[in-house]
């Protein structure tokens, strides 16, 4: 599964201070075990794209492999991403968007 994951520094109050500071990533037995790429505003904070916003976030102690997941009670510790973090950048055309995608993989 791919989580949506920051780092404590990066959290006050139990909320997300920067969101554009949020990776993609695996989890394997409370490590990161696989990391990606930063999230992108256009499609995870548009308030014109509601169905793939990010709402949730997993912290780690770190943004890089290995890095340790934290818990609370045995459960994955999990922030918020604030409202004022959400803006209008317009719809998205989701077939270009995984066009672009594809290019992108082929190309690495």
């Amino acid at each position: 599964m791919i989580y949506h994951i920051t780092t404590e520094d990066n959290v006050v109050a139990g909320k997300v201070v920067d969101p554009l500071k949020i990776k993609h990533g695996v989890v394997t037995a409370m490590r990161v075990s696989g990391l990606s790429g930063w999230i992108d505003p256009l499609t995870h904070l548009n308030l014109d794209f509601p169905k793939h916003m990010v709402r949730t976030v997993i912290v780690a102690d770190r943004l890089e492999m290995d890095g340790r997941i934290l818990s609370e009670r045995e459960k994955f510790s999990v922030v918020l991403v604030e409202r004022k973090s959400y803006r209008h950048y317009g719809t998205v055309d989701e077939e270009e968007r995984l066009s672009q995608f594809k290019k992108a993989v082929r190309s690495e």
